[in-house]
């Protein structure tokens, strides 16, 4: 599951006060977790700077098993906001997951520590909007007027990339706290995952916080935030909660050959269409028609050794080191004889498949060394490890995410996609079936940073308008 939008939703919450703050976490009315933030202006390098520091503990669940992730983050910024050092902890089930960032003049150089791996590289700022340590206190300080609008630039530490944000001062509204109705000022705050909406009241301090997936934030005492988050009941689901019931259930999703539906959401901006899915916007809705590409696991596609398009999608990324001399040696072995793209995609799958178990409380994001050494995982794991060992095979590769229908409702997934000389094919190794079920509604593609940050459905329906099967 992604977390960015949460993420960016609890350092804003508590960025109005210079005093610790607690918050509660709920998701449709339970309790999920809890944030406490506090800031202070501390002397760094003989210069006065505002030092803020973060922890956020969400305990869930997911598919059934407990998910406990904790985000410690510690930054460092410059008296008008301008970011200059930040530092993130992540850790859930036994792995953790480290991030530095040092922003200069142009450049910021991220250094990542994941479970054991180190990896380095400078990422320029961006151009178009400052870079900022929060846009809300950034908001508060430009003291923007009803109507009024301003971008800015925030780093993520999940995807190792700047977010674009557009603030928006909204004017006077009603915020919902525990019942009552509050009169409160709204800003929202959009970025390429989701839109939140933050109540402030007439002394800046935040009331209540909507975010993504159905999040709701609150001001409580820390005896509030610091209990138990239900008594006599398990965690809340978060595949459970944040999945779309369609308006008619689809029988056997895993044999779709082709499906067409239609999205009603306003929170999305737009749905990737290509040759897997053409998309078409009618009124407040997206029609999305489904056709992926054939797979032949037996063959008939490129030759292996002639596949020299799509270059780009071969290169070593964020956490997936297909450069690596250990990957590389067993994606070879992996594939053996096979000449042809296709068959040698479907032998990875296969692996992975075989080798890797799923463990949905790991809610961090991993390197595929990681992985690979401890083959266990969510359905991310098993598209990154998938796409590593493709790119390491010599097959161009890229992520997919989005969801997959299942159980009468569309579930948040991810699998891969590999170029075959022709066309991209789907590969999911959370399942052995060749043929990429047209049940995968694809929001996002790439490499970590822009396939993990696809817009949330919130308050999505889904109608179905059209299924063959094989």
């Amino acid at each position: 599951m992604k977390c960015l939008g949460v993420c960016a939703a609890i350092s804003i919450a508590g960025s109005a006060s210079a005093e610790p703050t607690y918050l509660a976490l709920y998701l449709k009315g339970s309790k999920i977790g809890y944030s406490s933030y506090e800031t202070a202006n501390v002397r760094r390098g003989g210069h006065l700077v505002s030092k803020s520091t973060s922890l956020t503990v969400l305990n869930t669940a997911l598919l059934g098993s407990n998910m406990e992730v904790s985000m410690n983050s510690t930054s460092w910024a410059t008296p008008s906001g301008a970011p200059l050092r930040m530092t993130f902890l992540t850790k859930s089930s036994g792995r953790s997951n480290e991030v530095e960032a040092t922003f200069g003049a142009h450049v910021a150089t991220v250094t990542v520590r994941s479970s054991g791996s180190t990896s380095s590289r400078k990422i320029p700022l961006p151009l178009g909007g400052d870079v900022v340590d929060d846009p809300l206190t950034d908001t508060l300080k430009r003291k923007l007027q009803k109507g009024q609008s301003r971008v800015v630039y925030v780093f993520d530490s999940a995807t190792i990339s700047f977010l674009k944000n557009r603030v928006t001062a909204q004017g006077d509204s009603i915020a919902d706290v525990n019942g009552r109705k509050i009169r409160a000022r709204l800003i929202t705050i959009e970025d390429p995952t989701s839109k939140m909406e933050v109540f402030l009241d007439n002394h800046d301090d935040v009331v209540r916080v909507n975010a993504a997936m159905g999040i709701t934030m609150l001001p409580v005492s820390k005896k509030v935030a610091l209990a138990p988050n239900r008594s006599g009941e398990g965690p809340a689901d978060l595949a459970v909660e944040t999945s779309i019931h369609t308006d008619k259930a689809i029988e056997n999703p895993d044999s779709l050959k082709e499906l067409k539906i239609r999205i009603t959401c306003p929170s999305i901006s737009s749905i990737p269409s290509d040759a897997y899915q053409q998309v078409s916007r009618s009124g407040k809705s997206w029609i999305v028609d489904i056709c992926p590409a054939r797979y032949t696991a037996e063959g008939g596609s490129t030759n292996l050794h002639s596949t020299t398009q799509k270059k780009e999608w071969l290169q070593p990324s964020l956490y997936m080191p297909s450069d690596s001399p250990h990957i590389r040696k067993l994606a070879l072995s992996i594939i053996g004889s096979n000449k042809d793209v296709d068959a040698a995609s479907h032998a990875i799958q296969l692996f992975v498949y075989r080798n890797m178990k799923f463990n949905s409380g790991i809610g961090v994001l991993r390197d595929a060394n990681e992985i690979l050494k401890t083959r266990e995982g969510v359905c991310r794991d098993f598209a990154v490890l998938t796409v590593t060992l493709l790119r390491a095979a010599g097959i161009p590769a890229k992520l997919a995410s989005g969801l997959v229908n299942g159980d009468g409702a569309f579930f948040y997934h991810a699998w891969a996609q590999a170029w075959d000389g022709k066309r991209w094919i789907g590969v999911d190794s959370t399942t052995d079936r060749a043929q990429l079920s047209a049940s995968h509604v694809k929001l996002g593609e790439g490499n970590i940073d822009t396939a993990f940050t696809f817009s949330f459905l919130d308050s999505a329906k889904i109608e179905v308008l059209n299924v063959q099967k094989d």
